[in-house]
């Protein structure tokens, strides 16, 4: 079936087959639950209040369907919150990685700014020789 095209705006856009292909197989998997949970594509219809030819359009596929018809038959058949964990952003492993690429190499003082005294450096008098206090002690 390769691309199928789309009209939006009066313009052609060519659908991506894995898009097409992602498309297909939700609609496949949204009339697996259904009919596990012993619905009809009416009583499907019905529960998500859109009309017959919808959920056949989307059980098939089909690129026109709106997202929210598909987010509302995933509500019905208990599964909206395993779609809402797949995009949750700590499962974003490319999103992830290009925040990590941008954060900086190292950070450097302003001008001005002079260090501050060490305190983990060795204490002077004896009664404490040897320990060390711990640099982010208090924060």
């Amino acid at each position: 079936m390769g691309t199928s095209p789309q009209k939006r705006s009066g313009t052609q856009v060519a659908l991506p087959m894995p898009v097409g292909r992602a498309l297909r197989g939700l609609g496949q998997d949204i009339s697996a639950a259904r009919r596990l949970r012993r619905l009809s594509q009416e009583d499907l219809a019905q529960r998500i209040g859109t009309s017959l030819s919808t959920v056949r359009r989307m059980e098939d596929g089909y690129p026109g369907t709106a997202l929210h018809t598909f987010l509302r038959a995933l509500h019905v058949l208990g599964r909206l919150e395993d779609m809402v964990k797949v995009m949750a952003m700590e499962n974003d492993a490319l999103g992830m990685e290009l925040v990590r690429e941008q954060l900086p190499q190292r950070i450097r003082m302003a001008r001005g700014n002079t260090p501050r005294s060490r305190r983990g450096a060795v204490a002077k008098d004896d009664s404490s020789a040897g320990s060390y206090t711990d640099e982010l002690e208090g924060f």
